[in-house]
């Protein structure tokens, strides 16, 4: 026996050094892919699962004859399959039937019975041997789905950057930052809409959410982006109009239950915000001097697709004033309270002077809120409102209300703090 064991200790030298020049001792995954912790931890599996096995083979060969199967050997295997690669797998394994076989060649024998105590021994070998097997298979068939997965991340970042387009940092009069986060890591683009169109005089911008998940909510979302900027294409189409190109777009697409929640917006340099709502969450305005307040429409329309009654209503902006676009996906994101995240909760964060980290940190905040696990998808564009082009001011009209300016063809009335004009026409 001090053989066998001389025997042991250097097999389990080898391992060691064995698990040295495996680097990571894991399977290589995309970077941005969900496993990536995964990897880091998977390093010190093999140490685990070696020393798991000693110790069973210790604590059998210390308990006496057969009172402990050696089958349980194969158990460490079994679990390092689940993390490890084919090859550091098929070295425990190795490792596992060596030590299955030292046990069962050092058991006894009694006198008479050498048949069965052969049949026994090559018994408990089999079942060692095919549960080795077993786990080296399972290894290599998780690596070889790993790496499918792989290219379907590939496959599917590809896909959001055609439908996404990357969202400029600066526009005509505003500076902008812009995240997308899939509550499906594997599938990098979901349901969530945002699309900015950054003409030279009056940007136009588009956030919006599909209704339903997997593949027809991202057909839906990629049918209402491109009607979009197909519209703001068109010469002299106003916001409205914009909105109901869309509106019709979505209607011959959709499904009988499918509809798509959005928020048009029209930034003019002059100081106006133009908001076209469609059953979406309003945006947030983050006043350079005060809180945080929603810039609700005059009148709520319903989703596109479900024959929205779309009106648009205008806001003043100032220079220094911060706006946060986004959807239900950060809005309706619970702790484990049930408690829903509130972005007036986390105001340090919006007014970080940098607006890249702002969006950042708030969806860091986000991640923290909902324990890293979202449910829905989350787009956020977070607008910063620039000092306006020279000339492109428009002066206040007479008579109105202090705080209030007026747009000519339309009726002015003053929401909560914020100037709205409303889309009906008027003296």
């Amino acid at each position: 026996m001090r053989v066998m064991h001389q025997t042991y200790g250097r097999l389990a030298d080898r391992m060691r050094r064995g698990m040295k020049r495996v680097a990571g001792g894991g399977i290589a995954l995309e970077p941005s892919g969900p496993a990536r912790p995964r990897t880091h931890l998977a390093g010190g599996w093999p140490g685990l699962v070696l020393l798991a096995t000693m110790a069973v083979a210790a604590a059998q060969y210390a308990a006496g004859p057969m009172v402990i199967p050696v089958a349980w050997l194969t158990v460490g295997p079994l679990l390092g399959s689940l993390v490890l690669s084919p090859r550091v797998t098929a070295m425990l394994a190795g490792w596992a039937v060596l030590l299955a076989a030292g046990l069962v060649a050092a058991e006894p024998g009694r006198p008479g019975m050498l048949v069965s105590h052969l049949g026994m021994l090559v018994s408990h070998l089999s079942v060692c041997l095919l549960l080795a097997a077993f786990a080296v298979i399972n290894s290599a068939l998780r690596t070889v789905a790993q790496r499918r997965l792989s290219q379907v991340r590939a496959v599917a970042r590809v896909a959001q950057s055609a439908l996404l387009r990357e969202v400029p940092e600066a526009i005509t009069a505003a500076r902008l930052a812009s995240r997308y986060v899939s509550a499906a890591a594997e599938a990098r683009v979901g349901g969530d809409l945002l699309e900015v169109v950054a003409d030279a005089a009056r940007p136009r911008w588009l956030i919006g959410d599909t209704r339903g998940k997997g593949l027809p909510a991202v057909r839906l979302a990629s049918v209402a982006m491109t009607s979009f900027r197909d519209a703001c294409a068109q010469p002299g189409l106003d916001l409205p109009e914009i909105a109901r190109v869309v509106d019709r777009s979505v209607t011959r697409a959709a499904g009988e239950e499918d509809f798509v929640t959005a928020v048009f917006a029209e930034l003019d340099p002059g100081g106006w915000l133009q908001l076209v709502t469609c059953g979406h969450p309003p945006p947030l305005l983050l006043a350079a001097d005060g809180g945080l307040r929603a810039l609700s429409p005059r009148a709520y329309a319903t989703p596109l697709g479900l024959h929205p009654d779309l009106q648009p209503s205008t806001f003043t902006v100032h220079t220094g004033d911060r706006l946060l676009f986004c959807t239900d996906g950060l809005l309706e994101a619970r702790d484990r309270a049930g408690r829903y995240f509130r972005p007036e909760d986390h105001l340090d964060t919006l007014r970080d002077s940098d607006l890249q980290a702002a969006a950042e940190g708030l969806l860091s905040r986000l991640a923290a809120h909902a324990g890293r696990k979202l449910d829905d998808d989350v787009a956020l564009l977070l607008v910063e409102i620039a000092p306006p082009t020279s000339g492109n001011e428009q002066g206040p009209a007479d008579a109105l209300a202090p705080g209030a300016h007026a747009v000519p063809g339309y009726r002015t009335l003053t929401l909560a703090g914020a100037s709205a004009v409303s889309g009906w026409p008027g003296a």
